[in-house]
């Protein structure tokens, strides 16, 4: 049986200035098309005409042999030679692979809990931090810290982060990733099991860059459904599909590049289908602005505790 893999979309951090953009066939002069990482150069996003170039679905069978679907004779083939505009160069993929579920359940019953979910505890009460962590089944590594599973709209589990946070519920800069990308384990958006078409038009989707955020969002505001895309860079088509057809609000954290990289966003999500809007917590102020007033950097939970808690 044949079986799509996932190809992990990533942008270049560097711009090709001398290509001719395929999607509106300009000069790319202005650094407006940006290309994908390990693609070839006519696969990117552009963010002029708000369009995004992708190479085509690659599907393996069970002894690894790569094939494609050939639109125009309606069936799949196995020799990748496509037109040069279509596919140049098509990267090694691997297939997707899930975490066992019952994993899960082995870390949410260690003790002591990590430090994040004891300062909730503290915060915001037992029952409410209960409800959040069996809502996003947050478990508990042997070594303290908190497991964020990316648990998929098909209730399949993707891949887990382990992050560290002191006792004030401040994050430290460790983090592990047990689950590799080369290994077959990709990521969704953080608390993609929660959105489902049922709630389309009904409940709003808050999108916020740290999983902390979302999970503190969920024990205040649980009349919204709340979900992380982990970090500035996590916004991937990939990780973004399940939103299509849903409202959903983005809060990046408090800075120029959050915010920047938010709004460059917004037109390729309106593409796809997503109604993105975006709250601007900077109110359009510098970085310099912002570290005066001691805001540079804060996130949404950082705005709860001064005004809610």
């Amino acid at each position: 049986m044949l079986q799509k893999t996932k190809l992990e979309l990533v942008f270049n951090s560097k711009r090709d200035y001398k290509l001719i953009t395929p999607c509106c066939g300009r000069n790319n002069t202005d650094g407006k098309f940006i290309n994908y990482k390990n693609l070839s150069p006519e696969y990117g996003y552009c963010h002029s005409c708000g369009k995004a170039s992708l190479p085509p679905a690659i599907y393996v069978d069970e002894t690894g042999e790569q094939y494609i679907w050939n639109e125009l004779e309606n069936k799949f083939q196995t020799d990748l030679i496509l037109p040069k505009k279509s596919i140049i160069n098509v990267p090694k993929l691997t297939v997707q692979k899930f975490v066992n579920e019952s994993i899960i359940w082995q870390y949410f019953k260690v003790n002591p809990e990590n430090n994040l979910l004891q300062y909730l505890r503290k915060t915001y009460g037992d029952i409410k931090t209960e409800d959040a962590k069996e809502t996003y089944a947050l478990g508990t590594s042997n070594d303290g810290g908190i497991i964020f599973w990316s648990i998929n709209s098909n209730l399949k589990v993707q891949k887990a982060k382990i992050a560290y946070y002191e006792t004030n519920g401040k994050r430290t800069n460790q983090f592990k990733v047990p689950y590799k990308n080369e290994n077959g384990y990709f990521n969704c958006l953080f608390g993609e099991h929660l959105v489902y078409d049922k709630i389309k038009s009904k409940k709003t989707i808050v999108l916020t860059e740290s999983e902390k955020t979302a999970i503190i969002g969920y024990i205040l505001f649980p009349q919204y459904v709340w979900v992380a895309y982990g970090g500035i860079n996590g916004l991937t088509e990939n990780k973004v599909s399940p939103l299509i057809g849903h409202n959903v609000l983005i809060i990046p954290d408090m800075s120029e590049n959050a915010v920047s990289i938010i709004l460059n966003k917004i037109l390729f999500l309106i593409s796809l289908g997503i109604n993105a809007k975006i709250w601007d917590m900077t109110e359009s102020k510098t970085d310099e602005q912002l570290k005066l007033e001691g805001v540079y950097n804060n996130d949404l939970e950082d705005v709860f505790r001064k005004t809610i808690v």
